[in-house]
């Protein structure tokens, strides 16, 4: 999840934390105790993506250390206990400075919120689509959610109780800002229906005059439920989606067999799903993209909002030969012979290492000198041109991305050293290991 979200997420848990468990009679003061434990909270709640800082770098080479960096070695059950381990380092290296004493139930209190917070920072990672694998390196294996958008406003709101608990102005400030940011940033995008953007901010407006009124402690308890209902609820209705996405395949294409499917909801919207089918026809690998309404008599498919650009795409995706209904909108697909798809991956390194991340793999022709475009039959790329290799679930416009990787006309395969120790995900589709 965006960064924002993983703050906002630490400061409801570490004041929750403060205000549910009293400070004992010797130890660190009550304000600096509330102070350093939603400090660790915070700190906790993003010290896993300090591996953007191995991600750096620009052109195909600073794309391709992103996907297989960020989300890598932190973002496991082994990397997030040695993150907290240093926190709490840190944190008593702060109370010595300040010349502090803390108790025997301080430091397990700040050990306890250490380990929570990074840990959670993990586990909401694994919420949405993009990944983690976190038993590395027991298990190698991506592991997916599906049921989160990256960047879901409802978590900036459930947090607002909490605005006036802020001691710093600018705190504050910044604060209020982010929550108007997220709503006109929604609208703006087509994320969000003009009737959502109505009540999330009537929803933040609420909230921030209840957190006011109430005590601190009430406020935390509030803006915890309503996180814990939002997970919740996404959660819920993620796994009715995936039924639902399963049913679809199985009655539109009986013949096909399904690889995966991936689901991302609307943000703010659990109601509304991105939708990707992966299948195999014959020794033909099938992508086909879709909105998914779980509750058409209400919000239907047609009526989902759509993230700008989501109706184009770098991959050359031709009409799905299936009809819309009130619950499926079908975006179009994407087909290749598996073979051939295979074969471009094995004759270039960076296809290679592509292959370590990619969920839902396309491939595209691209002319020298020339933005890919939606044209050609489907997987009609030619093995002695020029293409582009991406992924359908970060498909948005037709100018290549930052999860697209453009390939060199076919020579001899290439020696290539294994990029990183991850599992393929699409290794039942190429053969790769």
């Amino acid at each position: 999840m965006d960064n924002v979200t993983h703050t906002l997420i630490g400061l409801i848990v570490g004041e929750s934390v403060a205000a549910e468990t009293p400070p004992s009679a010797r130890g660190v003061p009550a304000g600096a105790r509330r102070a350093l434990v939603v400090a660790v909270a915070v700190i906790g709640s993003n010290t896993p993506d300090l591996d953007l800082l191995l991600s750096f770098g620009g052109g195909t080479a600073g794309h391709l250390d992103y996907m297989l960096r960020h989300r890598g070695y932190t973002h496991t059950v082994l990397g997030c206990l040695a993150l907290a381990l240093i926190l709490y380092a840190c944190a008593e290296a702060w109370l010595r400075y300040r010349r502090i004493e803390p108790s025997r139930r301080d430091r397990g209190l700040l050990l306890a919120v250490a380990i929570f917070a990074t840990a959670l920072h993990l586990v909401m990672d694994y919420l949405n689509s993009y990944g983690v694998h976190p038993f590395w390196p027991v298990e190698n294996r991506w592991s997916y959610g599906d049921s989160v958008f990256i960047v879901e406003p409802l978590y900036w709101v459930a947090a607002a109780p909490l605005l006036c608990s802020l001691r710093s102005r600018f705190a504050r400030l910044v604060f209020a800002l982010a929550l108007v940011a997220v709503v006109a940033v929604g609208a703006l995008g087509r994320l969000l229906a003009p009737a959502s953007c109505i009540v999330l901010a009537v929803a933040a407006l609420a909230l921030v005059f209840l957190g006011s009124r109430v005590s601190l402690r009430s406020a935390a308890r509030v803006a915890a439920v309503l996180w814990l209902g939002v997970t919740l609820t996404f959660i819920l209705a993620g796994h009715s989606a995936a039924r639902r996405a399963e049913a679809l395949a199985r009655e539109a294409f009986p013949d096909d067999s399904m690889l995966d499917r991936v689901l991302s909801p609307l943000p703010a919207n659990p109601l509304c799903w991105d939708l990707l089918l992966l299948e195999t026809h014959g020794d033909r690998y099938v992508a086909r993209h879709a909105v998914l309404a779980l509750a058409p008599d209400a919000v239907g498919a047609r009526e989902c909002p759509m993230m700008v650009g989501a109706e184009e795409h770098t991959a050359p995706l031709a009409a799905v030969g299936a009809a819309d209904t009130i619950r499926v909108r079908w975006l179009g697909e994407f087909e290749i012979v598996q073979q051939a798809l295979a074969q471009r991956v094995a004759a270039s390194c960076d296809a290679q290492a592509f292959m370590l991340f990619a969920r839902a793999p396309f491939l595209a022709s691209e002319p020298s000198g020339r933005t890919a475009r939606n044209a050609g039959p489907p997987g009609s790329v030619e093995t002695g041109a020029e293409a582009v290799l991406g992924d359908l679930r970060f498909d948005r416009g037709r100018e290549r991305g930052s999860f697209e990787v453009p390939l060199p006309p076919m020579k001899k395969m290439p020696s290539c050293v294994r990029a990183a120790p991850w599992s393929a995900p699409r290794a039942d589709l190429l053969g790769i290991r």
